[in-house]
């Protein structure tokens, strides 16, 4: 079991990561707001989505700070009441995390889709795995009051975990392999004017990685009931709302990767498919001036030649009849 002490220090510092990234991830979505809302065709489907995430991680910093108040202050003094109230804010805790989850997976789904240039197949996988976390997370939360029943609900918590973070690993390779072989074939056409989309940092923000990171190291940490999951715990659920958050920043500045790229990145493919037919072409029709060429000169030479013989025939038969004369 561990030391409530070093449980204590732990849930503190958890609480103040997640105040920390909090702040960072306020800002940037206040920024992604501010973006969307001067845009002149207006995404609303992304502008209420940054808002409702925003709603929901508000929700889940103000209940987990007044968790850990509750569970290290006001314990000692209202033992009585701490027990009544803890058990609600770990609740609410639960069911919004659940639902940042289901946000942040689903925009990387979509992300996916968009960066597969629409290709439905690409997100059968990823689609069925979402559809995992939520019927765990949904049977997570139901069963959550059922004390007696502590070990399944830790079950459907790794469930849940693990479907988010896989969906997310895939996801996230997917994408991060579709803007890389993007990336080299814009470089092999020189169309340097679209490598804005494809840097690297570009690449780390549309793929979703941030969030696969910290998923897989804090998998193993839940499974095992360890402590430090007070500190990974609020890291993991900073990052579920940073890593959708940037992909809706560079949405917001009009540089994320959209079927227009794909357009251009096709059309530029197409180009150069055109210009290196010409090229054969010319290289062909080259070649075969060059052959007629030849085969005049040839001819000239053989013709020449011929003359040449004549020419000489004609002077000995003279040369003959003068002989005879004399």
């Amino acid at each position: 079991m561990a030391n409530p002490f070093v449980t204590s220090k732990l849930l503190f510092a958890g609480s103040a990561i997640a105040l920390t990234f909090y702040g960072v991830y306020f800002t940037l979505s206040v920024i992604c707001i501010r973006y969307l809302l001067l845009q002149r065709g207006r995404n609303l489907v992304v502008l209420i989505y940054t808002i409702v995430s925003v709603l929901a991680s508000t929700i889940f910093v103000a209940s987990s700070a007044k968790f850990v108040e509750v569970l290290l202050i006001e314990s000692a003094v209202n033992p009585i009441g701490t027990a009544i109230l803890v058990p609600r804010l770990d609740l609410l805790q639960q069911v919004v995390y659940s639902v940042k989850i289901w946000l942040a997976d689903s925009l990387l789904i979509y992300r996916l889709w968009i960066v597969w240039s629409g290709i439905n197949a690409i997100i059968i996988l990823p689609s069925t795995l979402f559809i995992g976390t939520l019927a765990s997370g949904i049977a997570g939360v139901a069963m959550f009051w059922q004390t007696t029943k502590k070990n399944q609900v830790v079950d459907l918590g790794i469930a849940f975990h693990s479907c988010s973070v896989a969906m997310n690993i895939i996801a996230t390779a997917l994408i991060a392999g579709k803007l890389l072989y993007q990336r080299k074939l814009i470089k092999e056409l020189g169309g340097e004017h679209s490598m804005e989309y494809l840097s690297a940092s570009a690449i780390f923000a549309e793929s979703g990685a941030l969030y696969s990171i910290t998923g897989i190291i804090y998998i193993p940490l839940y499974a095992t009931n360890s402590p430090l999951i007070y500190v990974f715990a609020p890291l993991l659920e900073a990052a579920s709302g940073i890593a959708p958050t940037l992909i809706v920043l560079r949405i917001a500045l009009g540089v994320a990767v959209s079927r227009r790229t794909n357009s251009e990145i096709t059309a530029l493919q197409a180009k150069s498919r055109k210009n290196r037919r010409s090229t054969e072409l010319s290289a062909i029709a080259f070649a075969s001036e060059d052959e007629d060429k030849k085969a005049i000169s040839l001819q000239n030479t053989t013709y020449v030649g011929r003359e040449s013989m004549v020419e000489s025939i004609h002077s000995r038969h003279h040369d003959g009849q003068d002989s005879g004369d004399v």
